[in-house]
């Protein structure tokens, strides 16, 4: 069977497009098999054309992940990859009914939102850190010889800026998520 590679970026809010994304593939006859970084370079394999639905979770803790799997498996969802703290799913819509779907309520799809915008705020706090105690220290040590230093904390300043707009940018469309699924 032949493989199809496919470059699409997704950053973390954006996990129910990717659902999507990767439903329309499966519907083409290509499912999921892996996903490359650093360019986001989804793998697909050949497969008969069905409609699946495909449905991520987010998860921190490793504890009894194999617990955790065991459930989806029972409710025949199959677990098919894993990229950092998301796990991926799959099953046969013909399949799925009301009782033995990942997310059943709006309030289990809100819960799994707001771990995901804790997770983006430790993110956040992590990047900016450097800069915010950093910065301050290395211009005190430039005083007029630091040309080079200052050229790269002002990049550096730069690429946190650009960094900082994409995490509010998915940090508004989570609050999004959970004020839709709230309200339902």
């Amino acid at each position: 069977m032949g493989n199809k590679k496919v470059r699409k970026r997704f950053e973390l809010a954006d996990y129910l497009e990717e659902e999507i994304f990767l439903r329309e593939y499966h519907n083409k006859g290509w499912k999921m098999v892996d996903l490359k970084l650093p360019f986001s370079t989804y793998i697909f394999e050949k497969c008969e054309p069905e409609d699946y639905v495909y449905q991520l979770d987010f998860k921190q803790e490793n504890q009894d992940v194999e617990q955790y799997l065991q459930l989806f498996e029972d409710c025949g969802w199959e677990y098919f990859y894993k990229f950092g703290n998301w796990y991926y799913f799959r099953k046969l819509k013909s399949e799925i009914d009301d009782e033995n779907v990942i997310f059943s309520d709006a309030s289990t799809r809100a819960e799994m939102a707001k771990k995901v915008v804790k997770f983006q705020g430790m993110i956040s706090l992590i990047a900016l850190f450097p800069l915010l105690y950093f910065a301050p220290i290395m211009l005190r040590g430039v005083r007029g010889r630091g040309g080079v230093l200052l050229g790269l904390l002002a990049i550096y300043g730069i690429i946190i800026l650009f960094l900082t707009g994409i995490q509010l940018r998915n940090f508004w469309k989570l609050k999004q998520i959970i004020k839709r699924e709230e309200q339902l």
